[in-house]
Parts: C-alpha cells; sequence; structure tokens
C-alpha cells in the first residue's frame, strides 16, 4: 500500500471516529454533525488554499478552493436547515404535560447500581463540579462572545439551586425533576411567568422555553434507569431560526455535559449507604 493509500485510510479513520464521538455526546443529532463536519472540512479547504496537502496527492490550489467552498456549503446547509414542530403523541411525564411541542432536543440514560430514591437525592445534590469539561466550555464561549465567563465560582454551588435561583419553575413527581424556564431573546429579558400553567400558556413573540428533566425507574435488584431530557421551543420563526443555527452548534458541548451530570450523579448514588429494609 502507497504512503498516499496510508494517509487517505488514517485521515478516513480520523473523521469517523470524530464523527461517532459527536453523535455520542449530541444524542445522534445529524444537523449538528454535519455542521462541524463542513467547518472541519472548509478548514482543510484554507490549508489547502495555503499549502496544499502534497502528500495526499493535492497539488493544486484550486483543489482547495473547492474543498472550501463544498466545506462553506455544506454548514451553511446544516445550520439554516429548518427546524421542525415535534409533538407528544401521548404525554407519560410532568414534562409532556408542561411542554408537548417543541423544536430542538436531546436525551441521554444510564443505569446506576441504586434504588431509586437514592438517585433521586444525588441529583438534588449534584453540583457543577460534576461538569468537568463546564470551564472549559464557559472559557471557550465566552472568547468567542468576548465575554469574561469562567464558571469558577460555581464548580461548589449545586445545579437545581442555581437554576431556580435564577428563575428556572420546578415541577414533577416522586420520580421526576422537571425545570421550566422562559427568555425572550428579542427583549433580552426574562418574563415575568411564576407558575408552571403560566408557563405553559406563555407565548410572547422572540422567546424561547427551555425545559430540562430527570426521569428516576427502578429497574429491579437494587438498579434504577435514569433518564434526562431537555427540550427548546422558539414561539416565532425569526427567533426559530436563531435558535436553530445556535443550538447545532452548542449541542455537542451541551451533550457532553449532561453526560458529566449522568455521571456525577451515578457516583453519588452508589455511593450512598444503602438503606436498611
Amino acid at each position: 500500500m502507497s504512503f498516499k493509500a496510508v494517509a487517505w485510510t488514517l485521515l478516513a479513520a480520523m473523521a469517523f471516529t470524530t464523527v461517532l464521538l459527536f453523535n455520542y455526546w449530541a444524542a445522534y443529532q445529524p444537523l449538528s454533525t454535519l455542521a462541524y463536519s463542513g467547518i472541519v472540512l472548509a478548514l482543510c479547504g484554507l490549508a489547502n488554499l495555503v499549502l496544499p496537502f502534497r502528500f495526499l496527492g493535492v497539488r493544486k490550489r484550486a483543489v482547495g478552493a473547492l474543498i472550501l467552498a463544498g466545506g462553506v456549503a455544506l454548514t451553511l446547509a446544516a445550520l439554516f436547515w429548518p427546524a421542525s414542530m415535534i409533538r407528544v403523541a401521548q404525554p407519560r411525564t410532568r414534562l409532556d404535560d408542561i411542554m408537548p411541542e417543541y423544536q430542538f432536543f436531546e436525551r441521554h440514560s444510564a443505569r446506576i447500581h441504586a434504588r431509586p430514591e437514592q438517585v433521586m437525592q444525588a441529583i438534588r445534590q449534584s453540583t457543577f463540579g460534576d461538569m468537568k469539561s463546564l470551564v472549559t466550555l464557559l472559557k471557550i464561549r465566552g472568547a468567542a462572545l468576548r465575554i469574561h465567563d469562567t464558571g469558577d465560582f460555581l464548580q461548589d454551588r449545586r445545579v437545581l439551586d442555581a437554576f431556580s435561583a435564577s428563575g428556572y419553575l420546578f415541577g414533577g413527581s416522586e420520580h421526576e425533576i422537571v425545570m421550566f424556564g422562559v427568555w425572550n431573546v428579542r427583549a433580552n429579558r426574562r418574563p415575568e411567568v411564576r407558575t408552571l400553567q403560566e408557563f405553559a400558556d406563555y407565548r410572547e413573540q422572540g422567546a424561547v422555553k427551555m425545559a430540562y428533566d430527570f426521569n428516576v425507574e427502578d429497574a429491579g435488584g437494587g438498579w434504577s434507569t435514569i433518564s434526562t431530557e431537555t427540550r427548546v421551543l422558539a414561539l416565532d420563526d425569526f427567533t426559530r431560526r436563531g435558535m436553530a443555527r445556535y443550538w447545532r452548534l452548542i449541542v455537542p458541548g451541551s451533550g457532553l455535559l449532561r453526560l458529566q451530570w449522568l455521571e456525577g450523579i451515578k457516583k453519588r448514588a452508589e455511593s450512598m449507604p444503602n438503606p436498611r429494609p
């Protein structure tokens, strides 16, 4: 096998591995994966414009220009692809009852060797420190938006307490915790929404409704299954298009934080002493 064939094989393997990682973190959201694939392709094309990758058989800068154009086109297509409405056919959870319609979502789950009540307690005790990549991602976001937000002060703070202090509403049941929040993007303010019914009825233009939940089920034999879901609903077409671009760029990082959050909950729950019968 020639050196060029080996180089292309390694490049393809790296690209495939990256796609798998993005799909894992982003809970299998193809448009986000396509957007980042386009960005990587565009960067490769730009590099070939400066210095063609002769070791891959690319000898002309025109090829780099084509790769760059293809990457930009793929990225724009993925970011601007219309977001469709998703509707819950048959409500099963409190989250379904309060927010049965949404355009953007992510779901993650895990098995935990602990009783459901221990898992629920671990959720309430979880802190931002459980999300190991939070500070790094906040620094990246801060650099992109030119704001100073390192998140260092959040490390020991309980996540649910922080959500509550920022205006999120809470609901749920014995085995479900749900958090609901609203932000008017156009007016850059948090609307006066004080009850879950007001949240369900809220329809102001330019706003985004967000909901997160944790649902814990007894899996038998001392095991539990925990699932978490995030839903976002933009309340007008202009806001929906902007949210689509933002969501598809941040969802891999968001998914990574959710997985780390679940891992932190798992460690807390499994380290708790089993209650005596």
